[in-house]
């Protein structure tokens, strides 16, 4: 009796083994896997093998260093015309001029039609389409709740190829400033700022530090580096990448409590460059606008199964004019894009 109870338990015993064999061997033969040992710099952060990411997988928006954002104005400069009493006028001077000095020397000549000029750096952002995941979250009494929270999977890297303006002599007022020059730095800082904004739901919410979250979705997506958050990957400096050196940085956008009826939303990513803009409203008040990458999405779903609703980059292929021009009218857009860049 004992014989046929021990041989079935050595039977069992051996096909565990035989299949827990094979399973190793898959795992180390599967080509979209990479085991990586832990605390490397492809380490995922949670002892974890990260997957290689096909081709195609992520979309690459290059940076994009314009020469007209190394020059801002001409301005008049508000902090000089808000003193009268710089002005040469009578009866202090009868010709309501310097004696010993030409007008345009001034300080109230020179600070009129000024123009600004600062070098303009830049980061290449790859990023996956955006993607929902369930996590328990603890709520403000401390007890953990499941929510919805969508991501948005991202990876910065520098290349240089940065912009340096050309300043002329200021002592030759005939100088012309010629064509900014190419320069790259040893590093940039990326402070971003996400923000997940849809006209048609009246949203606009910015994204949040979900530490629970961030680590299920490494668990998921299993991308080769570290994600970080938007507050700790802005105190890390941004090394300059090259063909020897990668020096990619990831991180992961999280948003929680978003309508779950969305279908047509965008992404506005702030941070990858410091070119800007000014301009001047009717009252004389100066505005300032930053570049800012603006990423488009929509959903085919609904507010039933959430987290099983795949994103899609872009807009949706309608046939249908008018369907096509109330996605278009969501974002103020004239044709189809995947991303712009914009100010705002």
């Amino acid at each position: 009796m004992k014989r046929w109870v021990i041989v079935p338990l050595l039977i069992a015993g051996l096909l565990v083994a035989s299949f827990h064999s094979m399973a190793q061997s898959v795992a180390q033969e599967a080509p979209g896997d990479l085991v990586v040992p832990a605390g490397s710099p492809q380490d995922s952060g949670l002892g974890l093998g990260v997957r290689k990411l096909a081709p195609g997988v992520m979309t690459v928006v290059p940076a994009d260093q314009n020469s007209e954002d190394t020059s801002l104005g001409p301005f008049d400069l508000d902090f000089v015309a808000k003193h009268p009493e710089l002005e040469w006028t009578a009866p202090d001077f009868p010709d309501n001029q310097p004696y010993f000095a030409s007008p345009t020397e001034t300080l109230l000549a020179q600070s009129r039609s000024v123009t600004f000029r600062h070098p303009v750096w830049g980061l290449e952002f790859a990023f996956k389409p955006a993607r929902m995941i369930e996590v328990d979250i603890p709520n403000d009494s401390g007890k953990m709740e499941r929510k919805t929270v969508w991501y948005l999977i991202y990876r910065v890297r520098y290349t240089g190829d940065d912009l340096l303006p050309d300043t002329p002599d200021p002592s030759d007022s005939e100088a012309v400033p010629g064509e900014p020059k190419r320069v790259r730095f040893e590093s940039v800082r990326f402070i971003p700022r996400f923000t997940l904004l849809s006209k048609e739901r009246n949203l606009v919410m910015d994204s949040q530090i979900l530490a629970p979250a961030i680590a299920a979705i490494a668990a998921r997506e299993r991308v080769p580096g570290r994600l970080l958050d938007h507050v700790e990957i802005a105190r890390n400096e941004i090394l300059l990448s090259t063909r020897e050196d990668e020096n990619s940085v990831w991180g992961v956008a999280t948003w929680t409590d978003v309508d779950p009826a969305l279908n047509f939303f965008a992404i506005d990513v702030r941070g990858l460059t410091n070119a800007y803009q000014i301009s001047v409203d009717s009252g004389g008040e100066k505005q300032f606008f930053r570049r800012t990458l603006r990423i488009y999405f929509w959903r085919p779903g609904d507010s039933f199964n959430v987290p099983k609703d795949r994103v899609y980059l872009g807009s949706p292929a309608y046939e249908d004019p008018k369907r096509v021009r109330y996605y278009l009218d969501q974002f103020s857009l004239k044709e189809r894009l995947d991303y712009q860049w914009i100010y705002r």
